[in-house]
């Protein structure tokens, strides 16, 4: 979190949702032995010294007692440098982590698969490891989000501080205060009783202030606006007060009445808060499919389902790809030795594909697996090629959901119709 703005300015959000949905896949993938071989390559590596690495490995490997575990380390080493070899060292600019291994289930029968990641910010290790999983640590230092909302709802019983991320609001603080009710006790004068609970709302409101200022100060460069909510007069009251750090002062864009404190309140914020959240992706989200479905009710600039949005986007028509984190489907990228030819096929049910039972299309010869990628991947890399804008949806609100089910998760805007 320590990096400067505006290096984390430079990843879309479909780029960050794409790469978050691979690392969570690999972090699920688990070796039944120690066979999984992770390889990062930062930018600018000499392509000898991690040939001359992986060649030494497969040496190396020969020492591996278990036989079934040396054969496949010594196949996920070839698949890695068969890979390398494919693409002749053709690195992405910020890098590129390749990771290989036996992902079978069942004991006795190997699966050796390959997959890339590229690191969307410039990967600054050099590592091999072999393990019993993949070694994502150094990747997963690149999800922190660009930039987030800070939103406090506060009255003078309760306060709580939360942020939004993205599509998700996650609470970091509640607290409860202990201003005395409206009754006073007996033998008060109502002015001491007034000023004692005064007092213990300033108190409150200081509290609740310091707490929010240390949560959010460290990142203040990243906050894209501050939103304070509650009832009635208490919360301008609290902003008369000027507890909030000046820096984050300056960034409010919105107080707003909300009807609750507690998390029931955050989220009427965030839902009140809409005009003021446009840039937010959630809101984003939203508009991008209703644009979407007014444009398929009325036979208008839109398509769905895979092999017409396919098909417009080899005929670079599509404006925007509309298309959700969760296809589960793989590419597989095949290369025919014999015939010397390249083949995409894609599976919709990635954990049945077996490389044994491909053939090629054009010799009938079998077939090697060079890469696997997600189909997630392969689309978004396609409308980038033709200036596509992508938008890629989540499933975290009904609307994602019901794009998934109803749609297929898979749709597009269109330039122009044929």
């Amino acid at each position: 979190m320590g990096m400067p703005h505006h290096v984390l300015e430079e990843v879309s959000e479909a780029e960050m949702a794409v790469f978050k949905k691979k690392l969570k896949m690999l972090e699920a993938t688990k070796g039944r032995h120690t066979e999984l071989i992770t390889q990062y390559i930062p930018p600018g590596t000499d392509r000898s010294t991690v040939m001359n690495t992986l060649s030494e490995e497969i040496n190396q490997s020969g020492n591996i007692k278990s036989p079934s575990t040396r054969k496949n380390v010594q196949g996920a080493l070839r698949k890695i440098i068969g890979f390398l070899k494919n693409i002749n060292f053709k690195l992405p600019t910020n890098g590129l982590v390749v990771f290989a291994g036996n992902i079978s289930e069942t004991e006795g029968r190997a699966d050796i698969r390959l997959f890339t990641v590229t690191p969307v910010r410039p990967l600054k290790v050099k590592l091999y490891w072999c393990d019993s999983a993949f070694h994502i640590d150094h990747l997963k230092e690149m999800m922190a989000p660009n930039d987030f909302y800070a939103i406090m709802t506060i009255d003078k019983n309760e306060a709580t501080i939360a942020q939004l991320v993205g599509k998700k609001y996650e609470i970091l603080g509640h607290f409860t205060s202990m201003v005395p009710g409206k009754s006073r006790a007996g033998g008060q004068s109502s002015q001491r009783f007034e000023r004692l609970r005064e007092e213990a709302m300033q108190d409150f409101f200081r509290k609740s202030s310091e707490k929010f200022n240390s949560y959010f100060e460290p990142y203040i460069p990243r906050i894209k606006g501050v939103l304070i909510g509650g009832p009635g007069m208490t919360k301008n009251y609290f902003m008369d007060k000027k507890v909030i750090h000046h820096e984050l002062e300056k960034k409010i864009i919105g107080v707003i009445d909300t009807a609750y404190t507690d998390e029931g309140g955050i989220r009427e914020l965030v839902q009140k808060s809409y005009d003021l959240l446009k840039d937010s992706e959630l809101v984003k989200e939203r508009q991008i499919l209703d644009k979407f479905l007014g444009e398929v009710a009325k036979d208008g600039l839109a398509t769905y389902g895979q092999a017409e949005v396919e098909k417009a986007l080899n005929e670079s028509r599509i404006s925007t790809l509309i298309i959700s984190e969760d296809i589960p489907w793989s590419v597989f990228r095949i290369f025919c030795e014999h015939c010397n030819s390249e083949e995409i096929v894609i599976a919709k049910e990635p954990q049945n594909f077996e490389e044994s039972k491909i053939r090629c299309t054009k010799c009938e010869s079998k077939v090697e697996v060079i890469e696997e990628i997600s189909y997630l991947d392969y689309m978004i890399e396609k409308a980038k090629a033709v200036g596509a804008v992508i938008r890629v949806i989540s499933t975290e609100t009904n609307e994602g959901k019901q794009f998934l089910e109803g749609f297929g998760g898979l749709a597009a805007l269109l330039r122009y119709k044929i």
